[in-house]
């Protein structure tokens, strides 16, 4: 391979045949370069501005005019700044993949290393810890079979993830270059987005610096770009010609181009300097509200005195054609032509681009052959242009823009909305005929004097009749009363009109009220959904062509830096809010590699991104994720970091949820401990209580028995004492009857009876 022919940088000289060289520089120029009058319409009407002679037929009226004017009202801006802001909440994200053999073989070769050094490391360690688990008698010899699908689990594991270091190098210049400040990437991809919808193409370039240590990424105005369009190619910078004009002070030429220009195109350049004067010069117009030399002739520029302050605040396009209500500042630049082209040498048996410039009229910089011939390793042959690109177009390779393909229902909205504005300001009122013989001369001198006093005495109720005046013979004619008033009916007819125009608008360009935020609080959910699904429908062509310019602008970014930054590069990667990473690109790993670049779908993120941020919702109300998310899912700028947040919230809430509750589970077991141990002290309390009782009872059992005790003994003793008593009363009738016993002689009182 000849690198030699890839990475060619050759030191500036001037080309060997300077005339051959300024010759196909003027025939680019007056091949290419054109009044791009269709485009300039078009912007014209994205920013409001359209021809004051248009309608000014309407306007006059014959002569008689009319109380209002046609202004111009935004119909289809909006629709393009609904898709430019809703591509502007995406981040597509980047993927870098090496497609040259040579690199590919590294890849493999490298990734088959990584394998088997990671299989060893695990085999080692399997195999210390075994020899150590054998002497120590912890276990026997054997075949383990996890070992086996261990080893399986790490090959696969590196085979879906690694990355090399050729991937990594282009990934993190990459990275570098959408969050660097200095190229500014994501605004210039909104305005890339805006010409692609007003004009239907949008350009671009990379390049060097002029000091050629940095990468310079410029958006293109369409109406100074030209281009000669390879019909077989998608890409603009596969095409053989091109021409990028600038309008440059003297100030602005000397410092780009200085070093290039010989001392007497300096001095040309120079001379009789603010008094040049050149046909194509920047001039803009202006919104004049006065002028103080009337213009005749459009082309005496010179004779044109503008509105003082009009430089404070420029807001008309410098594509407004000339005309009587407008003033133009001429800021008498110089027009700076860059112009590159690409033929075939015999003596390197390729394509090369060549470099040449011109200033004003006749002031040429020949460069020869381009220092950067943006060539790839799988097609060295073949060269591309600094200036890049697409055509929104059809199949027969027409543009499509979104702004002249509506321009007819733009001036219709116009028209509707000024004969709706000239009806309401022409409306009248409801009268009456007065015949001038009613309205008597006693009244006033002058008419208008006599009307009013009538019209004042009849507001109060007394009608003045004078039947000797002439005329008063007509006062009993019946005269009708007339109605000047606006009818409603003209009014919604025209309001129904307007809406009309409105959807059909929304039906070509895929944008509808219910991106436009015009909902009506009415309108049902399942109309809300059908609206958004037609729109992305519609609009996934847009998105697609933003996804093909963005790849290559990465394409280009990556292919450049492989001769600007040959020798390495080293730069900072924005990571988040408050997070950076210093990274170095190695010059072996991207400068002589081809790569592509895959980014994902716009249209697939920005319908997946709505889907998992009404998700997130779900999850919200649901109570699987944190409130607090929703604003960092919100405002994510990719699916990646998107999908970071919601995972990071549910495993969050998913942990807090098991720490709930595994806290809920030692919380409901101490609340059933709590209950067995009430259980158990309300058991202990009944049984104390049951004790208490049967204490008590016994206690009562044993006052019950002591009372018993003594009353028995109470009774022993009353009966001892009965007892004796008794006995004593007996021995004493004992005593008696023996006694008497004694002294009958009774043969039986030998028997003394036991009483």
């Amino acid at each position: 391979m000849n690198t030699g022919i890839l990475l060619k940088n050759l030191v500036f000289n001037m080309a060997k045949n300077s005339k051959k060289e300024i010759e196909k520089i003027d025939r680019c120029i007056s091949d290419l370069v054109y009044d791009k009058q269709q485009l300039k319409k078009a912007y014209n009407y994205y920013h409001s501005i359209r021809d004051p002679e248009q309608f000014r037929y309407l306007e006059e009226n014959y002569g008689i005019g009319t109380p209002t004017s046609v202004s111009f009202t935004p119909l289809v801006k909006k629709h393009i700044d609904v898709l430019v802001g809703e591509y502007l909440t995406l981040d597509p994200e980047v993927q870098v993949t090496c497609k040259d053999d040579a690199t590919i073989s590294n890849i493999m070769r490298d990734k088959k290393l990584k394998i088997d050094q990671e299989l060893f490391n695990y085999l080692q360690k399997y195999l210390k810890n075994s020899i150590v688990n054998i002497i120590s008698g912890a276990q026997e010899p054997k075949n383990d079979p996890f070992v086996e699908k261990e080893l399986q689990k790490i090959k696969q594991s590196i085979e879906e993830n690694y990355v090399s270091e050729y991937e990594t190098a282009a990934q993190n210049m990459l990275k570098f270059f959408r969050t660097s400040r200095d190229f500014d990437l994501k605004n210039k991809m909104s305005i890339l987005y805006t010409d692609l919808l007003v004009g239907g193409l949008c350009y671009y370039r990379t390049k060097p610096t002029s000091d050629g240590k940095n990468i310079k990424f410029e958006v293109l105005n369409p109406i100074d770009t030209f281009v000669e369009r390879n019909r077989n190619e998608f890409y603009l910078n596969k095409s053989p010609r091109c021409v990028v004009r600038r309008y440059l002070t003297e100030t602005q030429i000397l410092l780009e181009f200085g070093s290039e220009l010989t001392q007497d195109a300096k001095k040309k350049l120079l001379d009789n300097k603010g008094e040049r004067r050149y046909e194509n010069s920047d001039s803009i117009y202006v919104h004049a509200g006065y002028r103080e030399v009337p213009v005749e002739d459009p082309e005496l520029y010179g004779e044109l005195k503008p509105t003082p302050g009009v430089l404070g605040g420029l807001e008309v396009s410098p594509l407004f054609p000339f005309g009587s209500e407008h003033a133009v500042v001429d800021f008498n630049t110089i027009p700076v032509y860059e112009v590159e082209w690409v033929e075939y040498s015999s003596d390197e048996d390729c394509l090369v681009k060549h470099e040449g410039v011109k200033i004003g009229d006749d002031i040429y910089i020949t460069r020869g052959e381009a220092k950067n011939q943006g060539r790839s390793m799988s097609d060295p042959k073949n060269c591309t242009l600094s200036v890049n690109g697409i055509f929104f177009s059809d199949r027969n390779g027409n543009p499509f823009s979104m702004i002249l393909n509506t321009m007819h229902l733009q001036d219709k909205l116009d028209l509707l909305i000024y004969y709706r504005d000239n009806l309401i300001a022409s409306s009248g009122t409801v009268g009456d005929w007065i015949d001038l013989a009613v309205v008597p001369n006693a009244l006033g001198v002058d008419f208008p004097e006599r009307l009013a006093k009538w019209l004042a005495y009849k507001k109060n109720g007394i009608g003045l009749i004078d039947s000797s005046q002439e005329g008063a013979q007509m006062l009993n004619t019946t005269f009708n009363g007339f109605d000047d008033t606006v009818k409603a009916q003209s009014i919604q007819a025209i309001q129904f009109a307007i809406e009309s125009i409105e959807n059909e608008v929304s039906s070509m360009t895929g944008v509808f009220k219910q991106q436009l935020g015009q909902i009506e609080t009415r309108e049902a959910a399942s109309n809300v959904k059908y609206g958004a699904r037609q729109s992305t429908v519609l609009t996934k062509q847009y998105f697609n062509a933003m996804d093909l310019i963005f790849k290559e602008v990465n394409y280009d970014f990556l292919n450049l830096a492989k001769v600007v930054y040959k020798d390495g590069f080293t730069g900072a990667i924005v990571l988040g809010e408050k997070l950076s990473k210093i990274f170095t690109a190695l010059p072996e790993y991207y400068t002589v590699t081809d790569f592509d670049v895959h980014i994902q779908d716009s249209s697939e993120v920005y319908k997946n991104k709505e889907s998992v941020q009404l998700l997130n919702m779900e999850f919200v109300k649901g109570g699987l994720v944190d409130a607090g998310i929703a604003v960092d899912v919100a405002t994510a700028q990719n699916m990646t970091d998107l999908k970071r947040y919601i995972k990071n919230g549910l495993a969050a809430k998913k942990a807090e949820n098991d720490m709930l509750g595994q806290l809920q589970q030692q919380l409901e077991q101490a609340q059933e401990q709590a209950k067995q141990m009430e259980k158990q002290l309300s058991d202990l309390t009944n049984q104390n209580k049951q004790l208490t009782q049967q204490l008590q009872q016994n206690n009562q059992a044993k006052i019950e028995l002591e009372k018993e005790r003594i009353k028995l003994e109470r009774l022993d003793i009353e009966n001892k004492d009965s007892y004796n008593d008794k006995l004593v009363e007996i021995k004493k009738k004992q005593l008696e009857l023996e006694k008497a016993q004694m002294f009958d002689g009774n043969p039986y009182n030998d028997k003394i009876l036991d009483i």
